[in-house]
This record gives structure tokens, C-alpha cells and sequence, in this order.
């Protein structure tokens, strides 16, 4: 039973819109134990990458389209070449033909790194090509929608840093993690679930690995992206649940002290919608019927296709 699907991509097909179709396999799928990164690799040696990852429900990978829009904006940002999608979506059918497994919810990775490192030798006799991964997995931590816990931190920064310093590349989906899992340590020495970001002036962000959403009466906001921070995809199905429910939805430059009076807030990753149940010493209402809707709503296909319209006025994705 294959209850790990680890696939190594052929990159020259993955990238460029003049890739040419093929019918051959995209994907050569390895052990899951098997080494398949070089330590000469920029994903090693420098952690220069980007990522995608999300829920396949059934044997349908949720927001695929959404995640893959996001994988090619981050590239853009990040100076890779450019994916093509329709190639990718084909990886990811293969991927999920090889998984076998009764756990109806495995989460699937895609990885991308710029290659191997150009300052090594290995590097340039390289074709420079980035390379690509990606995994099913069944094994490791999956779905759970018991209302959470958060703290906020503070990230450092004021709210223009984006548009002052572009290079910190603020709403790429990079590999360069270290900070995110140095938030989670700082969550586990505060015994909390999980941490809301915020600006050094006072505005909410998100959270290390996941968008945050607040809802007052019946209407959803979460903070613009154009902020710095990842464009939500299960954000956006929740808006779009939201919507076809009768509610609204806003993107705001949103206070923090603003968040802390909201009805109920939710965190939302990799397909699911997760109640919050306090932030620091304030405590939120938990509607488990809304949540158990929203994500019935998003794995069974419904919110999608509404999803992929729904995006900042300023139409920056």
C-alpha cells in the first residue's frame, strides 16, 4: 500500500510555455526513502526555492489551480523560469495515480528549488535547470479542526516594507522557512497552537504557515496581500463559502486591535478552516456548524471555480 508517493520531476517539461506535450510520465516516483536531493543543491545550500502545498480530498487536490497561479507568481518574484501549469496539473494527476492508501485526506507538497549552486563546481556543469519534488503523504500530520489557540508576534517590520524593500520578497512562498519554525518553537514555549503575525505599526499579517480571516456579523476579512503576505487559496474558497452563503467578504489593511473584536476568527491552510478560539487573553466564539459547512463546502469541489475570481482590487494576482 503506498501510503508515501515521493516523485522526481522532469523539469525541462515543467517550465516554460513552450514546453512540448509529451505522453510520457512527467514523474519518475522513487522510495520514499530514497535520497534525492544533492547537498550541492540551492534548496540545500542556500534554501533558495518556492513551495506549494495542500490537501488531495478523494483524489482531488483542492485549490490546485489557485496553488499553482501562486507557485508562478512566487517564481516571478523569485526570478525562476516561468511553470507551466497545465504540465504541473498533469504531475500531480500522475502523483495521485500512485497513491493507495484508505486515508481519504494525504497532503501533497510541491517543491521547487533554482537548481544546483552555480558557485560549486557541480553547479556549473549543471544544465541549470531548477528541480522539482513532490510527495503524498498519508503518515504525517494531517487535518484537524479542533478550535485552536494563537499568540501574536511581532514580525518585525512596519507595514510599507514591501513596496521600500521588494527584495525581502514578502508574498513569494519561498523554502526559507527558519523564521516560521523559530515562530512555532516560540508558540511552544508559550503553550499555544499557533501565532498571528503583526507589523511593527500595529496591522495584522498572517500566520507562520497559514491565512487568518475574522468575521464580523456575516461578513469575512482578511488582510490585503499586497501587505507582504501569501494570497490565501483555502482563504479565498472560504470567502467564496462565505459568499454563496449570502455573507460578504473584504480585503483590508486591518488593525490588530481590530482583529481582537471580531465575532469569530479562523485560520485557513491546505484546504481546511479552523476555528480560533482565543488569541492571547482574548477568547473567541467557536461556531462548529459554520466550520463543518465551509469545509464540506470546499472539499466537495463547490467553492472553486468562485475561488479562483475572488482577489484584491487591485488584481495583483
Amino acid at each position: 500500500m503506498a501510503s508515501i508517493v515521493l516523485g522526481i520531476a522532469d523539469s525541462a517539461r515543467l517550465f516554460g510555455e513552450g514546453a512540448q506535450h509529451s505522453t510520457e510520465p512527467l514523474m519518475t516516483i522513487v522510495d520514499a526513502h530514497e535520497r534525492v536531493v544533492s547537498p550541492f543543491d540551492y534548496a540545500v545550500t542556500r534554501g533558495d526555492g518556492i513551495f506549494e502545498a495542500t490537501t488531495v480530498w478523494h483524489g482531488t487536490p483542492i485549490s490546485l489551480q489557485a496553488h499553482l497561479r501562486r507557485l508562478a507568481h512566487s517564481a516571478a518574484l523569485m526570478e525562476l523560469p516561468k511553470p507551466n501549469v497545465a504540465e504541473f496539473s498533469r504531475a500531480v494527476d500522475e502523483m495521485i495515480a500512485h497513491y493507495d492508501d484508505p486515508e481519504p485526506g494525504p497532503i501533497l507538497r510541491i517543491l521547487v528549488s533554482r537548481g544546483l549552486d552555480a558557485e560549486t563546481g557541480i553547479g556549473r556543469a549543471s544544465d541549470g535547470l531548477p528541480h522539482v519534488w513532490m510527495f503524498l503523504d498519508a503518515q504525517g500530520a494531517l487535518h484537524d479542526t479542533d478550535p485552536i489557540t494563537l499568540t501574536a508576534l511581532n514580525r518585525g517590520y512596519s507595514s510599507d516594507i514591501t513596496s521600500r524593500a521588494p527584495w525581502l520578497l514578502n508574498g513569494a512562498k519561498t523554502l526559507s522557512y527558519a523564521v516560521n519554525m523559530a515562530m512555532h518553537r516560540e508558540c511552544d514555549r508559550r503553550h499555544v497552537d499557533d501565532a498571528v503575525t503583526t507589523t511593527e505599526d500595529g496591522f495584522v499579517l498572517e500566520c507562520p504557515n497559514s491565512s487568518i480571516v475574522a468575521q464580523y456579523g456575516n461578513r469575512l476579512v482578511t488582510p490585503n496581500p499586497n501587505i507582504g503576505i501569501l494570497h490565501g487559496t483555502s482563504q479565498r474558497e472560504l470567502f467564496s463559502f462565505n459568499q454563496q452563503e449570502g455573507g460578504s467578504w473584504e480585503y483590508a489593511t486591518l488593525p490588530f486591535a481590530r482583529l481582537l473584536e471580531a465575532d469569530h476568527v479562523f485560520m485557513t491552510h491546505g484546504g481546511w478552516v479552523i476555528p480560533v478560539a482565543s488569541i492571547d487573553d482574548t477568547k473567541f466564539v467557536v461556531n462548529p456548524d459554520f466550520v463543518q459547512r465551509a469545509n464540506d463546502a470546499i472539499h466537495s469541489g463547490r467553492t472553486q471555480e468562485e475561488a479562483l475570481q475572488i482577489q484584491p482590487d487591485e488584481g495583483m494576482f
